[in-house]
């Protein structure tokens, strides 16, 4: 499912038109982005919760010369499902 079928099944359960639900949605992932880019972990009950990881810097090589080289830590978004999500799945 992509954005805009996401929109479409969004509007028909909600009786809502597409454009309206469209602004929601995007309001929701403006916020989950704002609330990660400054460091938030977001718990949604039911569905899971996402947080950033920091990866420590590392140290390793480039493929075509074999030249060692420092990979600087960075911040990977992730997102871990809820034990109900994963049970509704799983069933």
């Amino acid at each position: 499912m992509n954005k805009k079928q996401l929109i479409q099944s969004m509007a028909i359960k909600m009786d809502a038109s597409q454009v309206e639900t469209k602004q929601q949605l995007e309001q929701i992932l403006r916020v989950i982005h704002q609330g990660l880019a400054e460091g938030e972990k977001i718990y949604i009950p039911q569905f899971g919760t996402f947080e950033l990881r920091f990866y420590l810097p590392k140290t390793g090589r480039n493929p075509q010369t074999g030249e060692a080289m420092e990979i600087a830590g960075f911040n990977q978004p992730s997102f871990k499902a809820s034990p109900s999500l994963k049970q509704a799945l799983n069933n």
